[in-house]
């Protein structure tokens, strides 16, 4: 279904590379221009909800379940492979549900779960252990394919420090969040922690040089 739906839209190449586990095809492709009009949005990667948006939407708020069903299931068992596949296939989905429309999405830059990683600190020893790296990366991996196949722009930013900033006044402090809820100990500002979050990430973006840059190319 997958090559059937490749081959009416462009042309298959000459190009073959053939594994133990899978043969990869290559299609040329005619994608057509960026879209110019839409949303620009902010992205936060989280357990509770996948991807919340600078906007207050979330989407992916099953995300914590498919894990918990992958880390019920035997470990190598079909079980656990066919809940893997269910989760694979609901991060595609939600991917594909965030993009849609929007003329550009910023993400963190979320290439490893190490000790001093934000989304590590939120989540437990053993979920973890269940979540593993390969999760985000494979998020991230849709989110971009996702934006590609609809012609969205895809950025990502510098993660530190975007769920301890206030994005009202800019003081940065770790106890400024508590869980879900984000309070600033400077100003007051109260707003759900996630969403914060989202707003300091398309923040950063915008103000930076590349932001910048980008603004100049959609006016221009």
């Amino acid at each position: 279904k997958h090559l059937n739906k490749l081959k009416a839209m462009g042309k298959r190449l000459e190009s073959y590379i053939i594994t133990e586990n899978y043969v990869q095809v290559c299609y040329e492709i005619e994608t057509g221009t960026k879209i110019n009009e839409g949303e620009i949005i902010g992205v936060d990667t989280g357990i509770n909800a996948l991807a919340t948006l600078d906007t207050g939407e979330q989407y992916g708020k099953e995300i914590k379940q498919k894990i918990e069903r992958v880390k019920r299931c035997q470990q190598g068992s079909k079980g656990q492979k066919c809940a893997r596949r269910a989760l694979k296939q609901y991060i595609d989905e939600t991917a594909k549900e965030v993009v849609k429309g929007k003329r550009l999405v910023v993400v963190e830059k979320l290439r490893q779960m190490n000790k001093n990683t934000k989304l590590k600190r939120r989540l437990s020893k053993n979920m973890r252990r269940s979540l593993g790296t390969w999760n985000y990366r494979y998020w991230l991996m849709r989110v971009e394919a996702a934006c590609e196949i609809g012609r969205s722009s895809f950025r990502s930013v510098a993660p530190q420090y975007t769920s301890q900033r206030c994005h009202a006044c800019g003081h940065t402090e770790r106890g400024n969040r508590n869980g879900e809820i984000f309070k600033c100990r400077s100003c007051g500002h109260t707003d759900n922690a996630d969403v914060n979050a989202a707003k300091n990430i398309l923040l950063r973006f915008t103000t930076g040089p590349y932001g910048a840059s980008f603004q100049q190319k959609i006016l221009s």
